[in-house]
């Protein structure tokens, strides 16, 4: 697919993928709220939240930023838009908006504070071209700041063989739809090729175990991407087996009372001369 600034989004528009997504929330969430505040966001800034996705990302950003603040959401998906202001509603936060906008064009009414996102670079043929184009929404001296993973780097520990074969389908799915599995480990050079000086960087990586929703996020996302899976010539879809999936992963983990790390969570950010 291409759209959103050249997007090759792989994971789909279904029911299940926006399910998916509100289990990533779960276990990213903390992590990205708390790496919002290490960047700089603060009480009281308007925030842009690019590829927003459920609305946890808004969610996060509206929590620091308060009443005083004020969080514009925006995606290409309309459906998910729904997804997020029911998200929205059901937490009582009455300082979001959100917008339905194809990246890079987006215009706000006013600059704001801080330009925010979270695994949205690693879907864009062009990430540096898109962030260019949408730090014109940010004021001289405002924050940007954008949250990539490395899904290279998730395993178990001890080794269990289904959870780095899970991995492997998600990394060749991944580079089959043109994506970057591990945009985290670029995401520091992207903003420096975008404008952005002397960027700093930070990383968090949420764990779980057999019983944990991690379990459940990597059968999933095995599940959205299948048919790129497959049409990579990586796995069929008897092999997958995704139904039994989170089964059998929490029954091999179990057995080898594992922890989970799941993919690493780099936090970029710098602000604007």
């Amino acid at each position: 697919m291409s759209e959103a600034g050249g997007s090759t989004y792989a994971m789909g528009r279904t029911s299940a993928e926006t399910a998916r997504l509100d289990v990533q929330d779960t276990l990213y969430g903390g992590f990205t709220e708390y790496l919002l505040r290490v960047a700089g966001l603060r009480e009281g800034m308007r925030v842009l939240d690019v590829g927003c996705g459920t609305g946890g990302v808004s969610l996060a950003a509206a929590r620091i930023v308060g009443p005083r603040g004020r969080v514009v959401g925006v995606d290409i998906n309309p459906e998910v838009l729904e997804t997020a202001r029911a998200n929205a509603a059901a937490a009582a936060a009455e300082n979001i908006s959100f917008e339905h906008h194809v990246l890079p064009d987006v215009e706000l009414a006013e600059p704001v504070d801080a330009l925010v996102g979270r695994l949205i670079l690693m879907h864009l043929e062009d990430p540096v071209a898109v962030v260019k184009e949408l730090t014109r929404s940010v004021r001289p001296g405002g924050l940007v700041t954008f949250q990539e993973i490395n899904i290279s780097r998730a395993r178990a520990i001890p080794d269990v063989p289904l959870v780095t074969t899970c991995r492997e389908w998600i990394c060749a799915a991944q580079r089959e739809a043109g994506s970057n599995p591990d945009m985290g480990e670029q995401l520091a050079q992207v903003l420096r090729s975008a404008g952005l000086a002397h960027p700093e960087v930070a990383v968090a990586v949420p764990t779980g175990g057999a019983d944990s929703p991690a379990m459940s996020l990597i059968a999933e996302t095995v599940r959205s991407l299948l048919p790129l899976i497959e049409r990579g010539g990586v796995a069929d879809a008897r092999t997958v087996d995704v139904e039994t999936l989170h089964s059998r992963l929490s029954h091999a983990c179990e057995q080898a009372q594992a922890i989970v790390c799941l993919s690493e969570l780099v936090a970029a950010w710098g602000r604007l001369d």
